[in-house]
C-alpha cells in the first residue's frame, strides 16, 4: 500500500487580514471585476493579470477568463489538462477556475459585434466568484471600446467594483494609443490603473511627458504604478514547468522559493495600495 501524504500549503495571510485585503478589493460592491489590457503583446498583460489574480484566490473563489485568441498563456498557467490532448481541464490550485472565451465578432459588414462581449459581462454577472480576473486580447482596442458601455452600466447596475488596468513597456508609444482609444472606460470605471512594466527598461518618459497621461492623472479613480522585473529562473517557473505564484512562493526549492516569496509579497502589496478605493 502506497502512503500518500497531503502537503499543506502554509496560510499566506491571517483571518483579520484576509477581511482588510477583501474590503480593499472589493470596496461597497458585492463583486470586483478586474480587466487587464494591453497594446501589442508582450507589455505584460497576461503577467500582470497572473499576479492579480494570486492575490484574489488568497482571500476568495476566482473566475478568471482567458479572452485572448493569440496567446493561451493566462489559462495554460491557471489550469491544466486531466490527460494529454483532453478538453477537459482542471485548476493548478484550489479556488481559481479558468474557462477561455471569444470576444471578438464581426457582423456581415464587418463592423464589431458586442454579442460575445454581452456574453461574458452575463455570466461574470451570475457567477457565484466575487472576484473576476480577464486577460483581455492584445492589441484588439476596437473590440474593448465597443464593449465599453456595455461592461461599464452592466457593472454599475449589478453592484460590480469595474476595475481597468493597462499594460505599458518601457519606450514603447503603443500605450498611449490604448490609452487615448479606451479614455471613457478608464473616466467611467471605480478603478484606472497604468501598470509600468520594468521588464526590458525603465525609460517611460514617452509616458510622463504625454497630455493624455498628465489629464488622466487629475482623475480621482486614476493611478500609475511600476512592476519589478522577475528573474529568468523565476519566468522559467512560471511559464515553463507552470508552477502557480503560491507554489513557487511555498513549495518550490529554496533557490527558486526565496526569490518568489519576496517577489509574491511585493507583487501583492503593489496591486492591493492600486486597487483599494
Amino acid at each position: 500500500m502506497t502512503d500518500v501524504t497531503q502537503i499543506k500549503v502554509p496560510a499566506w495571510y491571517s483571518p483579520d487580514e484576509i477581511q482588510d485585503i477583501q474590503r480593499d478589493l472589493l470596496g461597497p460592491a458585492a463583486k470586483v471585476l478586474i480587466l487587464c489590457l494591453g497594446g501589442k503583446g508582450g507589455v505584460g498583460k497576461t503577467t500582470i493579470a497572473l499576479q492579480i489574480a494570486d492575490l484574489c484566490a488568497e482571500v476568495g473563489p476566482v473566475l478568471a477568463i482567458d479572452t485572448d485568441p493569440a496567446n493561451r498563456h493566462f489559462h495554460t498557467a491557471l489550469m491544466t489538462e486531466t490527460s494529454p490532448g483532453s478538453d477537459n481541464f482542471v485548476p493548478r490550485r484550489p479556488g481559481v477556475s479558468c474557462f477561455r472565451q471569444r470576444l471578438r465578432a464581426e457582423d456581415s459588414v464587418g463592423r464589431v459585434d458586442p454579442t460575445l462581449c454581452q456574453d461574458m459581462i452575463e455570466r461574470v454577472v451570475d457567477a457565484p466568484e466575487r472576484f473576476v480576473v480577464v486577460d483581455f486580447p492584445a492589441g484588439d482596442t476596437e473590440t474593448t471600446r465597443r464593449c465599453t458601455e456595455i461592461i461599464v452600466e452592466s457593472c454599475r447596475e449589478a453592484n460590480v467594483r469595474l476595475c481597468v488596468v493597462v499594460a505599458a513597456g518601457a519606450v514603447d508609444p503603443t500605450a498611449l494609443e490604448v490609452l487615448k482609444e479606451l479614455r471613457p472606460m478608464l473616466i467611467e470605471c471605480d478603478r484606472a490603473i497604468l501598470a509600468k512594466n520594468t521588464a526590458q527598461a525603465t525609460n517611460f518618459d514617452y509616458l510622463e511627458s504625454s497630455d493624455l497621461v498628465r489629464a488622466l492623472r487629475k482623475q480621482p479613480n486614476f493611478r500609475v504604478i511600476e512592476i519589478e522585473r522577475i528573474g529568468e529562473r523565476l519566468i522559467e517557473a512560471l511559464r515553463v514547468q507552470h508552477m502557480t505564484w503560491q507554489t513557487l512562493a511555498t513549495g518550490a526549492p529554496m533557490r527558486l522559493r526565496v526569490e518568489g516569496r519576496r517577489l509574491r509579497r511585493n507583487f501583492h502589496t503593489a496591486w492591493r495600495d492600486a486597487l483599494r478605493p
